[in-house]
């Protein structure tokens, strides 16, 4: 029974584990691509790790990741290419629209300082707050994917039994509900409609796919273990 147990929670460890890394993983992807962050994904190791942790975590998703997502993700050109793509697909309206990366640009539309403030909450609530130097907002996709990647992290740490790790479960399910899940479909729309570079396209629909499954299993995680 114990050798059973000790097999489950190293399950449950490995899964949470790469969902943080898919999570990391796309946080890097949507950063604004500098030379760091360029070599990062540039190098065929990014679409690589992707395919690797959603073998674990989201084996469901490895054949459209395969067959639809991975070939947008293989970057072609130079560092400055891909930074002006980001700047046009993301930030400019030119030359055209940009798709802006805040959840207040896509969901509860016209009420940004209530959600900023809900944000602050839940990020506060784990004792985090954004960084004065990224000079960024709460909404960012980035802040709410790096924060995914806080939770499931915590989460991992728990999965042996030495955390309760029923905080991080439910955080993750309200976060997801509340925010993340709630405005990639938007995001993914207006990306479908106004992006011309294959890699943010690419990425978009992965976040969004991802996302997506990933609040569907949370919410069946929380049920049938009675957290």
């Amino acid at each position: 029974m114990n050798e059973m147990s000790s097999a489950v929670n190293i399950g449950r460890i490995e899964v949470a584990t790469a969902r943080n890394r898919v999570y990391a993983l796309l946080a890097t992807g949507f950063s604004y691509p500098d030379q760091a962050v360029f070599e990062r994904l540039a190098d065929g190791a990014y679409v690589d790790a992707i395919a690797q942790a959603l073998e674990t975590c989201a084996p469901d998703l490895t054949e459209f990741f395969r067959d639809d997502v991975a070939p947008g993700l293989r970057i072609v050109g130079s560092n400055k290419e891909l930074e002006a793509a980001y700047i046009s697909a993301f930030e400019t309206n030119m030359p055209q629209p940009s798709v802006p990366l805040y959840e207040g640009s896509h969901h509860l539309q016209g009420n940004k300082p209530g959600l900023l403030l809900e944000l602050k909450g839940f990020y506060r609530s784990f004792g985090l707050a954004m960084a004065e130097s990224e000079n960024d907002l709460e909404d960012a996709l980035v802040a709410e994917l790096e924060f995914m990647q806080f939770l499931t992290a915590k989460q991992a740490q728990a999965e042996d039994g030495s955390l309760d790790r029923r905080p991080y479960l439910h955080a993750q399910k309200d976060f997801l509900e509340r925010h993340l899940a709630a405005w990639l479909p938007s995001l993914r729309t207006d990306a479908e409609s106004k992006l011309k570079s294959p890699f943010y396209r690419a990425l978009v629909v992965l976040a969004h796919q991802f996302v997506a499954r990933d609040a569907e299993a949370v919410e069946l995680d929380v049920a049938s273990q009675g957290v």
